[in-house]
């Protein structure tokens, strides 16, 4: 009896412990190609990648903007492991077929806030569902961030020249309230 208490006992201790790392989540790393850098430090930075092999990577749900300012012509999406596949941050960028301008969007999702990255600024405005985002950047290069279900989030616009700053923004605004359509 005191054997199948124990048998019991380990069973439930393997299975919870197994049922919290999973609701932590890792990085799935095995489609990945690891950058080269010094080892035993962070970050590591991981080869340009589909956004398919960066959706299966990921440890938590990649929720995309569906509204941009322009027509992509190319999107790239880059994956880093900023402390043992548990930290992880995606940095996405958008282009438009390029006409002599440098103009993107840039997108980012991580499930920790950077220490160099705060969100709150004294420019707050709400994404149509309601959740608080802050601007901040410059007249030619605005910046958006806003937390929600535990992701952190920033959408930077680099804009054509001779954008008025405030249409700019506004399409940022409408690209970032398109991810949660």
């Amino acid at each position: 009896m005191k054997r199948q208490s124990w048998l019991v006992f380990l069973i439930l201790v393997v299975f919870l412990a197994g049922c919290s790392s999973s609701a932590k989540g890792t990085l799935d790393d095995k489609n990945l190609t690891l950058q080269d850098h010094p080892k035993e430090t962070y970050p590591r930075y991981y080869d340009q990648v589909s956004k398919e092999v960066a959706q299966k990577a990921l440890p938590f749900s990649l929720e995309l903007p569906s509204k941009l300012p322009f027509k992509v012509a190319l999107s790239t999406f880059q994956i880093s492991d900023w402390g043992e596949k548990r930290n992880i941050l995606l940095d996405s960028v958008f282009y438009p077929k390029q006409e002599g301008q440098n103009v993107y969007l840039a997108y980012r999702v991580s499930n920790f806030l950077p220490k160099t990255d705060k969100i709150e600024t004294k420019d707050e405005v709400e994404l149509e569902d309601g959740t608080d985002a802050y601007f901040s950047g410059s007249s030619d290069l605005p910046i958006l961030k806003w937390k929600k279900d535990g992701l952190y989030f920033k959408m930077e616009y680099l804009m054509k020249e001779g954008t008025d700053t405030k249409d700019a923004k506004k399409e940022l605004l409408e690209a970032a309230s398109s991810v949660y359509e």
